[in-house]
């Protein structure tokens, strides 16, 4: 048809910077890992100094949920969350060109039984979770123990975009797009594990404002949608990066199935937002600060962003 969009050419000589950049990382990703992530920290630490916009938008965020701490503090903390973003795109560089025997003595997991008690009951699985930087290795370690489903949001750049999906495709079960609702409710019925982040402040038909961290902030309120849609459970995950034994190891923590949420898409969304703050306060420099969490709210919120250079 004519109105359909052509796919780009990516053997183009525009193109041929993102495919050298790819084969660099590919040649990079089997370093040891405490290589990797010692130079991410570093990465992370330029980052911060050389990125003043996104800087700033992660100290007001910080300033907004961690009202208690001292602006040091907040910096400090700001720093770190930078060297772990740094640390999270190593990780996701080993997730995507590592096989699964390099995870091995790398993680653990607490609370796997209650996974296996929903594959046992034949229930889908709408795997809560949010953006920390650990999202690509723990995404990977889950997929390890039971096959896992994902939406995806494609990069803009055209290369990386059908880079990053054909890896994803590789390794996951199946991949939706972000509006495919009905394909989600589909595999979930089936008996699919989906991982499910709604803690971005995206206004789509399902949003509401709902606190977190005591903020008011746009909310996705479809989580219980999505389940009753699905007949699934909805089971929160969180990963943590930690030391341990002399080298970076990764904990995951799987809890119980949340009981049924509220019909009322605010108190469905503060009842979201709390279970991933339980997340956050166990790594608070792991999470995605970078990310304008406060934006959009719409009229009678003042704009939480305003001024910042």
């Amino acid at each position: 048809m004519s109105g359909e969009k052509k796919a780009p050419r990516l053997w183009l000589p525009q193109y041929w910077p993102a495919w050298l950049l790819i084969g660099c990382l590919r040649l990079l990703a089997p370093l040891p890992w405490s290589l990797l992530l010692w130079g991410g920290r570093w990465l992370g630490r330029v980052m911060f100094h050389l990125v003043p916009v996104r800087r700033a938008v992660t100290l007001r965020n910080l300033e907004l949920c961690f009202p208690a701490l001292a602006a040091q503090e907040r910096r400090r903390l700001a720093r770190r969350c930078y060297e772990s973003f740094g640390m999270g795109a190593m990780e996701a560089l080993i997730s995507y060109y590592s096989p699964p025997a390099r995870f091995a003595g790398r993680y653990t997991i607490e609370g796997v039984e209650h996974l296996e008690a929903a594959r046992a009951a034949g229930r889908g699985v709408l795997l809560l979770s949010a953006h920390f930087h650990t999202i690509e290795v723990s995404g990977y370690i889950a997929n390890l123990h039971r096959p896992l489903s994902a939406f995806y949001r494609n990069p803009n750049h055209p290369v990386f975009a059908h880079e990053i999906l054909r890896l994803r495709t590789r390794r996951l079960h199946r991949m939706f797009r972000a509006d495919d609702l009905k394909g989600a409710v589909r595999a979930l019925r089936e008996g699919d594990m989906l991982w499910y982040a709604p803690d971005q402040g995206k206004r789509i038909k399902d949003s509401v404002v709902a606190p977190f961290f005591g903020v008011p902030a746009v909310t996705n309120a479809a989580t219980g949608k999505v389940a009753r849609l699905g007949r699934a459970l909805v089971i929160p995950w969180g990963a943590v990066r930690e030391r341990k034994d002399g080298r970076w190891h990764y904990r995951i923590t799987i809890g119980a199935p949340l009981p049924e949420l509220p019909d009322d898409p605010v108190a469905e969304a503060t009842a979201i937002n709390a279970v991933i703050e339980r997340f956050v306060r166990a790594a608070p420099e792991q999470y995605l600060w970078q990310h304008k969490r406060f934006k959009r709210r719409g009229d009678g919120y003042p704009d939480a962003y305003a001024g910042l250079k």
